[in-house]
């Protein structure tokens, strides 16, 4: 049973921008009986991880956070959230699951809400994949430049039967971990019984003037398309960074086609 607890990340001290302060109050509207802790520097140790200190230490706090959220489900389970998530309805029916991610795009795996048990393995293979990582890895290129495509990789290497190919519907793996289509965390959509929460994607880590620009375009064009037709636009420009994934995900499964005809 995942704990009633929602975890998120907030480094640099500085004050929160007026919408993570209205995504915050999402959530405890619509989840009035959970637990809601905020990690950071001062509750956290940032020096348990040479990945997440030298981000730290670099200003660079997405990838410190990279580490956290995976850290605090892994020690405490619950459900973790970024601050930019806006939730429309009670997580109450995913509690019974041993653990849920949701996709991003249709080929890449999203990590703005993700809920699990206390323990879980996959999590504890992604911090034991983690700890070999460094900032240098990171700027050589030696690994993807977003813990989505470095997720989404290792997922397709834990769970064989897990597939981009099936992103638009609802996939059970062996160890009872759900993964559901990117309308359920990450994009509105007109069907409101799935639709859990929206990420609005608003560069929380950027420089003030990406996220001013940001903040402004996606308000303009929400208006003119409405939400739903421009979260598809959104979606189908977004994959066209993954596609890469798809790729790896058809030599992965040859290799084992090939192995099994051994």
């Amino acid at each position: 049973m995942i704990p009633k607890i929602i975890h998120y990340v907030w480094l640099g001290k500085k004050e929160k921008p007026d919408l993570v302060k209205r995504c915050i109050a999402s959530w405890r509207k619509f989840l009035p009986d959970y637990e809601i802790i905020e990690w950071n520097e001062d509750n956290w140790d940032i020096t348990k991880n040479q990945f997440a200190l030298e981000n730290y230490q670099a200003g660079k706090y997405a990838y410190t956070s990279d580490v956290i959220r995976l850290d605090v489900l892994y020690h405490q389970g619950g459900i973790y959230l970024d601050s930019d998530v806006e939730v429309f309805r009670s997580f109450d029916s995913l509690l019974a699951k041993k653990a849920f991610w949701g996709m991003m795009y249709d080929d890449s795996l999203g990590t703005a809400v993700i809920g699990a048990e206390k323990g879980n393995a996959f999590l504890g293979y992604l911090l034991k994949l983690y700890s070999g990582y460094t900032r240098t890895m990171l700027i050589e290129g030696r690994l993807s430049n977003t813990n989505n495509g470095i997720i989404s990789y290792a997922m397709l290497d834990y769970y064989p039967e897990f597939s981009f190919v099936n992103s638009k519907r609802e996939q059970l793996l062996s160890d009872g971990t759900f993964v559901f289509p990117k309308e359920y965390f990450e994009f509105p959509t007109y069907n409101k019984k799935i639709n859990y929460s929206e990420h609005l994607f608003t560069k929380t880590w950027g420089t003030k003037s990406q996220k001013k620009v940001v903040k402004m375009v996606k308000i303009l064009l929400g208006i003119l398309l409405g939400k739903v037709f421009y979260g598809k636009i959104r979606s189908s420009r977004g994959a066209k960074r993954y596609v890469s994934h798809l790729k790896y995900e058809h030599e992965r499964d040859q290799m084992r086609k090939g192995e099994s005809t051994k």
